[in-house]
């Protein structure tokens, strides 16, 4: 789903998409010309695998999103590391966001039931 940046207002805008039992829920709203702010919520199961000894489980995710989402190169004044994405084409790529955000959640360290009671957990 593409959103382009000039469609969002100061009004929160909904979005809602759901991927392989995973939905990505939340509102964006314009900050400034070149900024729109992205609130959201992933939820649902996600199939993984534990880290330590590679037995199948589930994730039930309810995460929080908050993100900057910058209509071209983002110049940050204050030297603050945030949370921006970059987008070049004019239209906010709310697949790509989703995507990017599960992945990053993925890159943890994530045991079954039986590891974590090995670990002392």
């Amino acid at each position: 789903m593409k959103i382009p940046f000039d469609k969002i207002t100061s009004l929160p805008v909904p979005f809602e998409i759901v991927i392989n039992g995973l939905k990505f829920n939340g509102n964006l709203k314009k900050i400034n010309p070149k900024i729109v702010e992205c609130i959201a919520v992933i939820s649902g199961n996600l199939n993984y695998y534990c880290d330590r000894c590679g037995k199948d489980m589930i994730l039930n995710l309810n995460e929080d999103v908050k993100l900057s989402l910058s209509n071209g190169i983002y110049k940050d004044l204050e030297n603050d590391l945030s949370d921006t994405i970059e987008f070049y084409d004019g239209e906010i790529d709310i697949d790509e966001i989703f995507e990017s955000e599960i992945e990053a959640y993925k890159s943890g360290y994530f045991y079954c039931y039986e590891c974590k009671i090995l670990k002392g957990e």
